[in-house]
């Protein structure tokens, strides 16, 4: 009888476990909603979102022309629109809602999150970051727009009844915090040592209308403030020099330098293209001053890349960016659409650009292993 009693009790168990889903111990959500083409990236390993509902400790989510919900344990939001890249690096729920953390990289795209509504964890141990700037939230619904160079755009979400959604803190390397406490107030943060700009109301918006453009062609209210904070930095380095105010080039602030001057990506300013490419006739002519060699238009370089310049090339009206610290070099262009393209430094590639008006074509490394064909038209 008692042999009997206990197979009763262990089919009994057994039932009630093969009753519950399955679930890692490392699940910490799940993916509620889904269109388009999304991934989650895990231990290296890409698997389609629709194929995947439960979310993992390190797992990335990343959209490509779609869009992904996911919702975490206590009941945060993370929302990410068309080609977004999100890195969730850490999260912990404790019985003892403050020991409880969430910690997690916003790398690229549009991304909108909101904090939890069970009471699983002190919101001031959610931190959530950007290639520039570090967010602490207080209750909030926010969004943020990252561009490939790591430029944000963070704007405070408004609750049901219209009011703030909470506040936000935005500080990073600068030492400075600005602080966004109404209803789309926003901030923009181009790099980590620059101070984020002070907080401005970004009228007419709703949040289905903050997506990926907003970074190219930010609002006006936002811009504005760029613009201010622009000419009213006082550091008196080469980082303050008006390159709009040509004359500035007579007194040579690089004359006593002896190293190259690297043109990077930080030299592109993606927010006005009229802007961008004044800046770069500049920094070619200080290239010249310093004794870079670079030419373009079909002639070679020391990176072994020919038919186009390094820096912006008026030919091909590609920009072209190489990072030694990365090993990566860029190809930026934006004309009738942009096109972004990186590759390793010691590529063999070969890319063919055709638009209504002309045909260039870059080549990297002699032989091409790589043949890229972009038409471009009006």
């Amino acid at each position: 009888m008692q042999q009997l009693q206990l197979t009763k009790k262990i089919l009994l168990i057994s039932a009630m476990l093969l009753s519950y889903p399955a679930f890692s111990a490392d699940t910490i959500g799940d993916i509620v909603e889904q269109t388009g083409i999304g991934n989650i990236i895990r231990e290296g390993n890409k698997i389609p979102s629709s194929n995947l509902p439960s979310i993992n400790l390190y797992d990335e989510a990343q959209t490509g022309n779609g869009r992904m919900l996911i919702e975490f344990l206590d009941a945060e939001e993370l929302a990410l629109t068309e080609h977004t890249l999100v890195f969730i690096d850490e999260v912990y729920y404790d019985p003892d809602p403050n020991l409880s953390k969430m910690t997690m990289r916003m790398a690229m795209g549009t991304a909108r999150f909101a904090s939890g509504k069970l009471g699983k964890m002190n919101k001031a141990n959610i931190a959530i970051s950007t290639p520039t700037a570090n967010i602490a939230i207080n209750g909030t619904d926010f969004t943020s727009t990252v561009d490939e160079l790591g430029r944000s755009l963070i704007i405070l979400l408004p609750d049901a009844n219209g009011d703030a959604s909470g506040s936000i803190t935005v500080w990073n390397e600068s030492g400075t915090e600005v602080i966004l406490e109404e209803a789309y107030s926003a901030t923009m943060v181009s790099t980590m040592e620059s101070s984020p700009t002070a907080p401005v109301v970004i009228n007419n918006i709703t949040p289905n209308l903050i997506n990926n453009m907003f970074i190219v062609s930010p609002p006006a209210d936002v811009q504005q403030v760029i613009d201010e904070s622009a000419t009213k930095s006082d550091d008196g380095g080469i980082l303050d020099v008006d390159f709009l105010e040509f004359d500035g080039l007579d007194a040579d602030a690089l004359k006593d330098s002896e190293g190259d001057l690297e043109f990077t990506e930080l030299d592109i300013d993606l927010l006005d293209v009229d802007f961008l490419q004044d800046l770069l006739d500049i920094v070619e002519e200080l290239d010249r001053k310093v004794g870079i060699s670079k030419t373009g238009g079909g002639g070679t370089n020391t990176y072994g890349i020919e038919g186009t310049a390094i820096g912006f090339d008026k030919d091909t009206q590609y920009n072209t960016i190489v990072d030694t610290g990365s090993g990566l070099v860029t190809f930026y262009r934006k004309v009738n659409g942009t096109i972004s393209i990186k590759l390793p430094i010691d590529a063999m590639a070969r890319i063919n650009t055709q638009t209504d008006e002309k045909e260039s074509i870059i080549e990297m490394g002699g032989d091409a292993a790589i043949n890229i064909f972009i038409r471009q038209t009006n």
